[in-house]
């Protein structure tokens, strides 16, 4: 904690450090966003690389994305999902086989040379801490998800990943919300690491309890919000990790 010694009583007292206005980061980001190059990704499609690093990096503006892996023998897992305003290309894993982001929901993003993004920050304290934050948020969101596969039951890890895409995508309706589903059944349970049939029964019984309901093949409902977050150990942390921000 940084303290101030000067304080009247000779106690030490919190200083606060100065936040950026959102004005001053949406700025900075409209800056950045001009030497961008704007990529358009359909669904299912896969950004790969041939050293497993990539030679740019990326901002999601739009969609979602998974980075995958598939290790030999073994099922399909998706690692983390970039939602808009993540950075992909700073922080990156061990190389893994058949590594690859699939984009699962159509995605736009901005593409910038590494050497271009680290000059744009080298100049701009304003973009240079907005995104320390966000890579900062990020890592904290896979090390949750990695606590969260290894240390929950089905259900709540089914809990979980709902609270999750609510809290990103989600819309309040009376006392709960509503999203839509781009990712496929499959997909739910490479994220979860879980059987798909395990999956569907969690489901079905969310909804049998009136947890979750859904409107179409894309689309769900949670009735109470409450509820659902009842259902999940780490819904708190959820919330304070993935709720939106701006920018």
């Amino acid at each position: 904690m940084i303290t101030d010694r000067a304080h009247t009583r000779g106690e030490p007292r919190p200083v606060q450090l100065a936040q950026p206005a959102q004005q001053s980061i949406d700025e900075a980001l409209a800056a950045l966003g001009e030497q961008a190059t704007t990529v358009r990704l359909r669904r299912r499609q896969l950004l790969t690389s041939s050293n497993g690093q990539l030679d740019c990096v990326y901002i999601v503006r739009s969609g979602l994305l998974a980075l995958q892996t598939v290790l030999p023998g073994k099922p399909r897992q998706l690692l983390t999902l970039h939602y808009p305003g993540d950075v992909i290309g700073v922080v990156l894993p061990p190389p893994l086989p058949h590594a690859a982001l699939c984009v699962i929901a159509a995605a736009e993003l901005w593409r910038l040379p590494v050497k271009t993004f680290e000059a744009l920050l080298a100049k701009d304290p304003v973009l240079s801490l907005h995104i320390t934050r966000q890579i900062a948020r990020q890592e904290a969101r896979t090390l949750l998800h990695t606590a969260m596969v290894g240390g929950l039951s089905g259900e709540e890890r089914a809990a979980s990943f709902l609270i999750e895409l609510g809290l990103h995508a989600g819309v309040p309706c009376a006392r709960g919300m509503a999203f839509d589903m781009h990712l496929s059944r499959n997909d739910v349970a490479d994220y979860l690491a879980l059987n798909a049939d395990t999956l569907s029964r969690i489901m079905s019984r969310l909804k049998a309890r009136g947890i979750l309901s859904q409107t179409g093949r894309m689309r769900a409902i949670v009735p109470n919000w409450d509820a659902l977050c009842a259902e999940s150990p780490l819904a708190a942390t959820l919330t304070a990790l993935h709720a939106k921000t701006d920018g």
